[in-house]
């Protein structure tokens, strides 16, 4: 919110986006340990954010050819996936993200191992961001990373931002997986993206 108020400032409209945990016990339900049930959740999911770019075309005050994205974590490996669909995303900035679903379900469930390990990779895999991130252009990709983030090594950030098109930038900074957003926000680059007012 914060963020979004610094950026109207610079007659920006932000549309915020809850995270998919924000519903409680909903959330519950839908992480199952099914594959393929997180697998369609997270189809939802991208094809709720394309939605979210039509609610925010259609305002007439909004610039069309000015349209962002910012995503962080979780957020910054649907915006992978974003950027690579939709053509009316202009810029990106991605912090703290990486390419793959199994990745992410590795780190918040330790047993997922062996067989079961590798048929998640195999439901997910196709829908994973680092797919989808070579098509981006015409968007223009910020990517921001933390150089003492414990949630993934460096090589995963690295591959993520080697996957994606041009063009594409990248900056590191000396913070941790949760203290990057405010920080990256921080950077005049990043400051510079939203949706803007026509004027």
């Amino acid at each position: 919110m914060d963020e979004a108020i610094t950026l109207a400032r610079s007659n920006a409209v932000c549309l915020l986006i809850d995270a998919p945990w924000a519903k409680g016990a909903e959330f519950g339900k839908r992480a199952s340990d099914r594959p393929e049930d997180v697998r369609d959740w997270f189809i939802e999911i991208a094809i709720d954010l394309r939605r979210a770019v039509d609610l925010i075309s259609s305002l007439p005050v909004v610039d069309i050819n000015r349209i962002a994205y910012v995503g962080h974590s979780m957020g910054a490996l649907f915006g992978g996936i974003l950027a690579g669909v939709d053509r009316r995303i202009k810029a990106g900035v991605l912090m703290a993200g990486i390419g793959s679903f199994t990745d992410v379900a590795q780190l918040n469930m330790p047993s997922l191992a062996g067989e079961e390990l590798e048929r998640y990779n195999t439901i997910m895999e196709p829908i994973d961001s680092i797919g989808y991130i070579k098509n981006a252009p015409p968007s223009a990709l910020f990517f921001h990373f933390g150089r003492a983030d414990a949630f993934f090594p460096r090589q995963k950030f690295l591959e993520y931002y080697g996957a994606a098109s041009d063009p594409k930038s990248i900056q590191w900074y000396d913070v941790d997986h949760y203290s990057l957003s405010e920080t990256a926000a921080a950077h005049p680059r990043a400051a510079s993206c939203g949706a803007f007012i026509k004027k």
